[in-house]
Parts: C-alpha cells; sequence; structure tokens
C-alpha cells in the first residue's frame, strides 16, 4: 500500500486504527471468532476484499448503487480491492458468486448484498458466518428474520419504506387522472419486501378514491422488457379504457410508458427509484407522460452498505453490541419527486454529498416485522 493509499484513507481509516489497537490490547470491543478459529473484526484495511452484489447494472438504479460503493472504496484507496458482481436476476447464481468469492478471500470479506430474493438470504448469512465475513443485506430478507436474532457476521440490514412511497406516487397518479378512471399496476418480485410495501402503499390511496379502479394487477420482476411486454398484452385487452400505470419501480414505468406511446394511449405513469430518465420526464410535464417518481438511494446504500461492513470487519464496531436501530433500519423517508420539486432534487449519480464518519448518518425508523 502506497503512501498516497494510505492518506486517501481519511478519519475513518484512523479511526479503525484506534479501535485496532485497543482491542489488540485487550480494551477494545468484543471480537467474535469465524471459521477454523479465525478472529475475525481484526482485518488490516490491505487484507479487507469489498464486494458489492445485486441484479445488474444494465438498470440504473444498480449504476448508482456502484456508484456509492465506489465512492467508499476510493475514499479508503481500496478500489483495487473493489469487485461488483451482478446476479441477473438468478438467485442460484448470486449464491454460487458469494460462495466462490468466500472461498478465494475468506474472513476479510466485506459484503454488501441487495439478494435477488428474499429465501435466499438465510443462506447467505450461512455462509458468510462459516467463513467469519461480514455482509450488511440491502432491500430483502424473509419475514421474521433479523441481524438481531441471526448473527453478528450479518451486521446489519438496510431497506427503505416502500408503503409512503407507493401511497404518494399513488396519489400523483390519481390526482393526474382526476380522482377517476381505471389503472392498472406493475409490480416487483413478489417475494421482495419493498414490492410488498409499495402495493401496500397503493393500495392504501386506492382506498381513498373511490372513483379509481384497478382493471389488472401483475408482476414484471423489476424489468421493463416484461413490463413493456405485459402493457402490450393489456393494451390488446383493455385499450384507452387503460387511464393510467402504477408502477413499483421506475424500470417497469418507463416500459409500461413505452407501450402506451407506441399504441398512441396518453394515460399518465409514475415510477419508484428515482432513475434519472424519469426525473427527466417528470421535469418535462404532462406531455411526457410520467407524474412521480422518488428519490434515489442508490448512492447511499452502495456507500454505507459496504461502510458498515467494512466497520466491523476491521473491529471499529461491535455488531453484537450495536444498538438495534443501527442493524436493521430503514434510510430516512425522502419526498416524492413531482413536477413541483423535481429541479430541487439531487441527481442519482451525485456522490460528491458522501461522508464516511458516521456511516448511520442516514439511518431513519427502525425496521420492525
Amino acid at each position: 500500500m502506497n503512501e498516497q493509499s494510505r492518506r486517501r484513507r481519511g478519519p475513518m481509516a484512523a479511526a479503525v486504527a484506534a479501535s485496532l489497537a485497543l482491542a489488540l490490547s485487550g480494551c477494545g470491543p468484543a471480537i467474535t471468532t469465524g471459521a477454523e478459529g479465525v478472529d475475525a473484526g481484526t482485518c488490516a484495511p490491505e487484507d479487507i476484499f469489498l464486494v458489492d452484489s445485486g441484479r445488474g447494472l444494465q438498470n440504473e438504479y444498480y449504476v448508482a448503487v456502484e456508484a456509492g460503493a465506489k465512492a467508499f472504496a476510493e475514499e479508503m484507496g481500496m478500489l483495487d480491492q473493489y469487485q461488483w458482481i451482478s446476479s441477473d436476476g438468478d438467485s442460484s447464481k448470486q449464491l454460487s458468486q458469494i460462495k466462490a468469492i468466500l472461498a478465494k478471500h475468506g474472513h476479510c470479506t466485506v459484503l454488501n448484498i441487495d439478494a435477488n430474493e428474499s429465501s435466499i438470504v438465510p443462506a447467505l448469512v450461512h455462509e458468510v458466518e462459516s467463513y467469519g465475513a461480514w455482509l450488511v443485506t440491502q432491500w430483502n430478507k424473509p419475514d421474521g428474520s433479523s441481524p438481531l436474532t441471526s448473527s453478528p457476521h450479518w451486521v446489519a440490514h438496510m431497506s427503505v419504506n416502500g408503503v409512503p412511497q407507493g401511497y404518494e406516487t399513488a396519489k400523483a397518479l390519481f390526482e393526474e387522472m382526476g380522482g377517476e378512471g381505471s389503472v392498472v399496476v406493475l409490480q416487483g418480485i413478489l417475494d421482495n419486501p419493498p414490492a410488498k410495501e409499495r402495493f401496500e402503499g397503493f393500495q392504501m390511496a386506492l382506498e381513498e378514491y373511490p372513483g379509481i379502479e384497478m382493471i389488472e394487477n401483475q408482476t414484471a420482476g423489476w424489468d421493463r422488457t416484461e413490463a413493456q411486454n405485459i402493457t402490450e398484452t393489456w393494451i390488446t385487452a383493455h385499450g384507452d379504457e387503460i387511464g393510467g400505470v402504477w408502477s413499483a419501480g421506475d424500470d417497469m414505468a418507463l416500459g409500461a410508458r413505452e407501450a402506451l406511446l407506441n399504441a398512441g394511449i396518453e394515460a399518465p405513469v409514475t415510477g419508484v427509484d428515482g432513475l434519472s430518465q424519469a426525473q427527466q420526464l417528470v421535469a418535462e410535464g404532462s406531455g411526457s407522460l410520467y407524474v412521480a417518481t422518488t428519490q434515489s438511494t442508490g448512492v447511499l446504500q452502495g456507500a454505507y452498505g459496504l461502510a458498515i461492513a467494512y466497520a466491523a470487519a476491521t473491529g471499529e464496531v461491535d455488531p453484537a453490541s450495536l444498538p438495534p436501530e443501527q442493524r436493521e433500519f430503514y434510510l430516512e423517508d425522502l419526498p416524492v419527486v413531482t413536477r413541483e420539486n423535481v429541479n430541487t432534487i439531487r441527481d442519482a449519480m451525485d456522490t460528491t454529498f458522501l461522508e464516511f464518519e458516521d456511516p448511520w448518518q442516514y439511518a431513519g425508523d427502525p425496521i420492525t416485522d
């Protein structure tokens, strides 16, 4: 490690070094033991391998996640110790990828993972714990499972509360429709908590607008092409009876919009995730068909997911001693992006605001199942 890399590690690295010194003297945080008796929580920065994993970089949300992860790696002088892994929406592939990474890099592997499906999280945690490595998960986990009751090596779980997102985007859609008409709904992967929460928010708004009727409801698996194909099928069945499209994600909403434009149907669309294209369309006004989205949290999740797991790997924090709200939490609620505020919203790829002294600085409410 050269002198420039040491300088770039910044204040967080200094805190890590101090924590390590205390740990080695017997006055630091409790140290747990990983696989084969290896002491975890004492990894030197140069021994750490950083991993971020999600569905794929063809989706701009994950491009933002990786931008945040790279910003953290660069701050620590560890870009050459960082790898992005795309699951391509394949849960078995993602699990195999993580197993291979752990076999190669062992207990100093630092993982920030958006599991493709909630159902694979227990297997991921088992693999991480068996090597004594360090894991932060994003978005998806089975109901009732928690870092608090599972393993200190599952350092934290981070998500965004989808209920207000689904509720506010639905209200924006219904208002654009004048409070009357028929809507079709594109859900994410039904196993995913954010998909469930966003749809719950949609249903809450639907109850408040008796003039709105949901005529179709189907998962498009977070996929733009699948959403376009589904919407084309709905157009064949319903034509211009479709008065609006509510989508649990911007990528799917953009696919639906393309289908509407191709059919000459001017029905408003809303999404979630704050993709740049979605924000640009919101800014263009009613002619774009795009009514609302949300602010992107990708950069935050990529940056601070790695930062939290890194802090555990180096011994800066002892996960078992962290308060519950630092181990399982939603990020702070952000305002829904509409035509009224779109010009004030931070760009989805902006990393210039990131600071790493406190990786929980954007933590909001604890998650309770």
